[in-house]
């Protein structure tokens, strides 16, 4: 005798076949999500991780400002100070007229620094002479009446002494042998002169100038200032 097998109605059937479709589409959808989800999630760890790289390390940021190079120029300030003529006690002949051609005997101070060139000094028709000349480049004068002295002179065609705009250029004969000549001596001790050839534009000298009285002449060497003494 055959067993009876019980058929499920057909709305069961349906109903269940129904739920299990169902249910593998929204399986399927979750997994997309998921997938979408993981890809997305390891992209933002990888630009996390990135970035972490990419920005420098406490040791590197915690590199202290005072390591960088110090600037080693000085303002205008600081070469103020370091030539305050009324920091010296220096005692000067006052000049009067400040003839700069030996018509008077005065002293003055200046603050500058000295710079050479080799220049022509052969007289006009002779074969050339070549001389290294000294100059020394005001920075700062201490009295007024000396810098309109030097425009005046430059003024009346001497070209001992040059200027260019606020650049004073003080000829101070010729340096030869380690030594500040002219043609009629030495204008420097060897203290001075020390100290001369170590100024620069950077680091100038406070200078005191000496002028004497004496007749005009001719100069292959040629220098207005009698004497120069580093304060």
């Amino acid at each position: 005798m055959l067993a009876k097998t019980r058929q499920r109605p057909y709305a069961e059937v349906m109903a269940n076949d129904g739920n299990s479709a169902w249910h593998q589409e929204a399986s399927g959808s979750l997994k997309a999500v998921l997938a979408v989800f993981v890809v997305i999630l390891l992209g933002a760890l990888g630009y996390l991780v990135w970035l972490q790289n990419a920005q420098p390390t406490s040791e590197q940021s915690a590199t202290p400002v005072a390591d960088k190079p110090q600037q080693t120029s000085q303002s205008s300030e600081e070469l103020e100070q370091e030539c305050e003529f009324d920091s010296v006690n220096v005692n000067l002949k006052p000049g009067v007229t400040y003839g700069l051609g030996g018509q008077e005997e005065f002293e003055t101070l200046v603050c500058g620094y000295l710079i050479q060139k080799e220049e022509n000094m052969a007289f006009e028709g002779e074969e050339a002479l070549i001389k290294n000349r000294a100059y020394l480049v005001i920075t700062k004068f201490a009295e007024s009446k000396f810098k309109e002295a030097i425009d005046k002179q430059i003024g009346e065609g001497n070209s001992v002494n040059k200027a260019e705009g606020n650049n004073y250029q003080l000829g101070c004969g010729c340096l030869e042998d380690n030594k500040l000549l002219s043609d009629t001596g030495e204008l420097s001790d060897q203290a001075s002169l020390a100290k001369l050839l170590a100024s620069s534009s950077a680091k100038p000298v406070m200078v005191k100038l000496v002028f004497e009285v004496h007749p005009g002449r001719g100069c292959t060497c040629c220098n207005l200032v009698d004497r120069l003494e580093v304060i």
